[in-house]
This record gives C-alpha cells, sequence and structure tokens, in this order.
C-alpha cells in the first residue's frame, strides 16, 4: 500500500514510531484486558471510575483496559533502571461521566524508573515533536501540581478544594473570590490566584509572579525553577510551549510537570501528559515515571475534522457495478480515497466530487 493511501492515524504512527525508536524507546504489546483487580486497586490513577468487567471460564474478573500506563508500570516492576517504551493501543472509556463507552485510540510513550531532568526534558521535547508530526500549528502547554499543592499547603491542606480547582482549569476568575470565600479560603489567596491566572506575557514573567506571589511556598518555587528551565530548553529546540497556571491535574495521579497538546485541526487537546512517580513507587517500579498519550481520533476531536474521504463517486441510477467498481479502483491507485454513493450523505466531507 502506498504511503498515501495510508489513513491519518496509521502515517502518523509511522513517523512517531521512527522518532520514538530513533532515542531508545521499544515497542511495548499488551493484551486487550487485564485483571480487573489491576485497576480497582489503583482507581484514583484513573481518569475515569467507570469500566467493563466481564468473568472468563476460570471465574477471573476481567476488564477491557481503560488505561495503558497501569499495565506498563505493573510489567516494569522489576525496579531496575530505566525503561523506555512506546505503544500504540486502544482504551475502552465513557465520552464523559456516565456517558457511553468509547474505543479510543492511543499513540503514546513511557519512561518508568530512574527518572532524571534529562529523561524528563526528552520527553517534554518528544511530547512537541510528537505535535509538530501531527501537522499545522500547534502549541503544547505546560504547568505543575506542586503550583497548587503549594498554594493549597499554605493554606494549611493537602490539597484546594474540587470548587476552587475547577475555577482554575476553567479559568473562571469571577468567581474566584465567591467561591474560595465558600471553602474557607481567605481572601488574599483568592487575589493571588487570580493575579496568577490572568497574567499574560512571556513565560519568564509567568515564572516570576508566580516567585512574588507565593515566595512563602518551597513547592511553590520548585515548580517556578523546574519550569522556567523546561519552557527555555524547549523553545531553544524549536518547541512551541507556553505555561500556562490553569493547566491543573489530578494530584493523585500526577506529581510533578503536566502537558497538553492542541493542534489547529483539532477541537481539543490531542495530547496529554505528566509525571507520576507516585504511581511508579507504589508498584516498586523505581523512583520516577513520565509519559504521554496522543488520540487523535478521539470524539471530541472531530468536530474540526477537514475530511471523511478525497473523493465522493456520485453514481447515476443503472450505472453498472463493474464501471462503479472500475473508476473507484483507479482513484484509489492514484493514491485517494473514495466513497461511492448515489445521494450525497449527509454526515460525511469530502475533498472534491466526481460524476459517473
Amino acid at each position: 500500500m502506498k504511503p498515501e493511501q495510508l489513513s491519518f492515524e496509521e502515517r502518523l504512527y509511522l513517523s512517531l514510531k521512527s522518532l520514538y525508536e530513533n532515542f531508545g524507546y521499544s515497542p511495548f504489546k499488551m493484551r486487550r484486558f487485564e485483571e480487573y483487580s489491576l485497576y480497582a486497586d489503583n482507581l484514583n490513577f484513573l481518569r475515569s471510575r467507570d469500566v467493563i468487567t466481564f468473568g472468563d471460564r476460570n471465574g477471573r474478573l476481567l476488564a477491557l483496559k481503560p488505561d495503558v500506563t497501569l499495565s506498563i508500570v505493573k510489567n516494569c516492576s522489576d525496579g531496575k533502571g530505566l525503561k523506555k517504551v512506546y505503544y500504540r493501543e486502544s482504551v475502552y472509556r465513557p465520552d464523559r461521566p456516565g456517558g457511553q463507552f468509547r474505543e479510543v485510540n492511543q499513540i503514546g510513550l513511557e519512561c518508568v524508573g530512574d527518572v532524571d531532568d534529562y529523561v524528563q526534558l526528552e520527553v517534554l521535547y518528544l511530547a512537541a515533536q510528537s505535535m509538530a508530526a501531527v501537522g499545522g500549528k500547534y502549541v503544547m502547554d505546560i504547568s505543575h501540581t506542586a503550583v497548587f499543592g503549594g498554594i493549597a499547603a499554605l493554606c494549611g491542606r493537602e490539597r484546594l478544594p474540587e470548587d476552587v480547582e475547577n475555577c482554575i482549569s476553567a479559568r473562571n476568575l469571577h468567581d474566584m473570590y465567591g467561591v474560595c470565600a465558600e471553602c474557607g479560603i481567605e481572601r488574599a489567596i483568592a487575589e493571588k490566584l487570580v493575579a496568577l491566572l490572568s497574567c499574560g506575557g512571556s513565560d519568564k514573567q509567568k515564572v516570576d509572579l508566580l516567585r512574588s506571589l507565593f515566595s512563602g511556598s518551597a513547592d511553590c518555587m520548585r515548580a517556578a525553577d523546574e519550569l522556567e528551565a523546561a519552557s527555555e530548553s524547549l523553545r531553544r529546540q524549536g518547541a512551541c510551549v507556553e505555561i500556562d497556571f490553569s493547566l491543573s491535574d489530578d494530584p493523585e495521579y500526577y506529581n510533578g510537570v503536566v502537558f497538553r497538546g492542541y493542534g489547529e485541526n483539532f477541537a481539543h487537546a490531542i495530547l496529554t501528559g505528566g509525571r507520576y512517580d507516585n504511581l511508579v513507587k507504589k508498584f516498586g517500579a523505581g523512583n520516577g515515571g513520565i509519559g504521554f498519550a496522543i488520540c487523535p481520533d478521539a470524539p471530541e476531536n472531530s468536530a474540526r475534522r477537514e475530511h471523511d474521504f478525497d473523493v465522493l463517486l456520485l453514481c447515476k441510477e443503472g450505472t453498472p457495478a463493474e464501471s462503479i467498481l472500475n473508476r473507484a479502483r483507479a482513484i484509489t491507485e492514484g493514491g485517494e480515497s473514495v466513497y461511492p454513493a448515489k445521494a450525497v450523505p449527509a454526515d460525511l466531507k469530502f475533498r472534491r466530487v466526481e460524476r459517473l
């Protein structure tokens, strides 16, 4: 099959496969399902606690995998050295809380074990390169869980209240004061949160503001240092990155740098990733973990899809079947995809229309 006849995801995977292998990553292949106990024992590390389960003939309760990282970490539990793997897998998750389950294809990589500053920078660089491989303009937003972990500690809490976190992620500055008051967060902290989230300018200005607003938090200072170093290094490598403090993720799962990639041809983030040292330590697989996944075909990303097929082949009633097949073959042999039909489908998009 010619490269131009492959689907977008297949072409992307071949490109990323070469990129990852050039940096020393090995392919990882897993089963379609795992024992449910793996997920039941690690619900805090799942984005959704809804899992499809079924029993096998031996009485074991199995689950269609809702996550790839858990399986990778479980298989790296000897705790020796650094494991660098990439994958192309499907996961099964609800499209929204309480919604329908969908199969979502992922391409990603994970580093598990002895994760140091270089490994973290390498993964961030490969995430940016992966976004570039998707095509079109992109931006990769980065943040750090220690920012709001440090602010929570200043308030005498392990983490900020959920309503405050929701205001942060939605960048809802208008309601921040009222929500903080309802949750027992003093107004001075609310004012600093609003100032931090409304800060524009360069990444250097953003981290400097973080340092000045929350100078009493060692966690915030550590986050500022890591973010500044990462953004400067990535920019020198030609990556398009931006520090975004509204990017918050579940501290039960992530415990360091977190990042998301956005492309101009997609409605939502198609790349998500971050540090997950706590999960790795729980499995005895080393001192750290970091990785990311790309979901270019996720249902929510289809809103800005350019086209479903290259050619709509409109055929008159009575056109011989072999004539339609001959023309369809000629179109595909020319490197285009084709959809023969007698009328224009209401829910499909095409580059061009050809009549037969």
